[in-house]
């Protein structure tokens, strides 16, 4: 029987504190109009991102618009003066990053922290264009302090293994 060494241990522990890395793209869902608000989208991992529309909208998802380098992929429909908001239910999101496709000139996204509500952004799109889409969404996840107590261990034995 194989003894694993307890570099390795620590290593792997101190692995697990790591912030993981989520990704949320509308591949899969083209054609597809969720007539259901607020949305919740379960994320393997992660937990829970929950789309609030206001009254009146529908969340879409189709492929009709286009950067100028070509790329169109399935994004969420977004029409003139739409806003979407978008609540991380799980841990706590750092480095937020949210891509758009088919922003013409004139149109733009306006991303902003909810005042109102802990780890929420409104998304909302502004312009007299002919609409955009929301692409994907990506963040890293602050770990469990469970996870960090499992790193600090981690990193003892690494030094108490040096002492011997």
């Amino acid at each position: 029987m194989m003894k694993t060494p307890p570099l390795l241990i620590a290593l792997l522990l101190g692995a697990s504190a790591v912030s993981p890395a989520f990704t949320l793209d509308f591949v899969g869902y083209e054609g597809v109009e969720f007539t259901q608000s607020p949305l919740s989208i379960y994320i393997p991992g992660y937990g829970e991102l929950v789309f609030e529309t206001g009254l009146g909208s529908t969340l879409v998802v189709n492929s009709a618009y286009l950067n100028d380098n070509g790329f169109g992929a399935p994004a969420l429909d977004f029409d003139q003066n739409e806003a979407v908001k978008i609540t991380f239910a799980g841990l706590e999101p750092l480095n937020v990053d949210f891509d758009f496709v088919g922003v013409s000139s004139g149109e733009s996204f306006v991303v902003q922290k909810d005042l109102f509500t802990p780890q929420a952004f409104l998304v909302t799109f502004q312009g007299g264009g002919d609409g955009a889409g929301l692409y994907a969404i990506s963040w890293n996840a602050v770990p469990e302090p469970a996870s960090a107590t499992l790193g600090m261990i981690g990193a003892m034995m690494l030094v108490l293994r040096r002492r011997r």
